[in-house]
């Protein structure tokens, strides 16, 4: 519902938005990254049904060095939580129906050995945004 938010908290690095191969893609190198980013969404999600308003994105990475930029792991995330189909896999949406209603988004980096990454969704008011 508008007014609540959910927060996962997930070891290692987020996906990232790749033009050349989908890393929705089962047959991606890191595949992986996606369904554990899944899981966490399915998790803090508890049985709710996808929001249909609009939402706010927060993502914070902590790692040592940064394989791909801010861009591309925002653009990975939130194609993750939503929904999408290709020739060989189909997904249904976790926390979104679709990444456009994503009306606010902040994405920073800092610092850590131990890579991990914190993600906060805020279901917005539809009037509010």
């Amino acid at each position: 519902m508008a007014g609540e938010k959910i927060r996962m908290v997930v070891p290692g690095l987020p996906p990232y938005k790749d033009a050349h191969f989908s890393i929705r893609n089962p047959k991606h190198r890191r595949y992986q990254r996606f369904v554990d980013l899944r899981n966490a969404a399915i998790a803090a999600m508890a049985g709710r049904a996808w929001y249909v308003g609009p939402v706010r994105f927060t993502l914070n990475i902590a790692t040592s060095e940064m394989e791909h930029s801010l861009g591309d792991y925002a653009g990975g995330v939130a194609d993750t939580l939503d929904g999408s189909h290709g020739l060989i896999f189909t997904y249904l949406p976790i926390v979104y129906q679709d990444d456009s209603q994503i009306v606010q988004m902040s994405v920073s980096h800092e610092l850590s050995a131990d890579p991990s990454y914190e993600l906060v969704i805020d279901f917005l008011d539809t009037e509010a945004s």
